[in-house]
């Protein structure tokens, strides 16, 4: 398009909807103030016009400098060394327990075949058979077994001002139950 042909032209954002509308006057542009500085001219790449596109804003008016350019790389740089770095302790703390795994395995292997050499060394049914021979222990009497009865809800006995003399023969009552229930 040549200059003459964009004087009538309307601005639009690329919908097909906004083109169907009646065309409109053209927008007023809007005007730049030049700065005034001593004895330099501004040129048109100094001024900085508002766009509305980041990618423009970027491309006409962003410049990277050297320092920032720099400071970017050195930043990038910092970055990947840093993830390198966290990379490889992740692979040592992996291969830890890799090994840490395999160790318990072992050891739990080794526990099964101690346990097993446990049971084999302690024969309990020929230690019970040996201890009835000899007379150090006997079997158990049906009438040396008591069973508790829990049918019955649990009752607290509460004793006021009880004298050595009640103390005394309730302990010799426990005493006597207690050898009962032994023998």
């Amino acid at each position: 398009m040549t200059g003459k042909q964009t004087q009538g032209a309307v601005a639009y954002d690329g919908t097909g909807a906004l083109k169907m509308a009646a065309p409109e006057a053209p927008a007023q542009k809007k005007k730049f103030r030049k700065k005034e500085t001593k004895g330099k001219k501004e040129t048109k790449e100094t001024q900085h016009p508002v766009v509305k596109n980041g990618a423009a804003l970027l491309t006409k008016g962003a410049r990277w400098t050297v320092p920032g350019a720099i400071l970017a790389i050195l930043t990038v740089a910092l970055v990947v060394v840093i993830t390198l770095a966290s990379y490889a302790q992740l692979v040592v703390v992996n291969d830890k327990v890799v090994e840490l795994r395999n160790e318990l395995s072992e050891l739990q292997s080794e526990e099964t075949q101690l346990k097993a050499q446990y049971e084999l060394a302690y024969d309990l049914q020929e230690i019970e058979r040996q201890m009835l021979a000899s007379g150090e222990m006997m079997k158990v009497q049906s009438w040396q077994t008591y069973t508790l009865e829990l049918s019955e809800p649990d009752t607290v006995e509460y004793h006021q001002g009880s004298d050595l003399a009640q103390q005394i023969m309730s302990f010799a009552k426990n005493l006597v139950s207690a050898v009962k229930e032994y023998f």
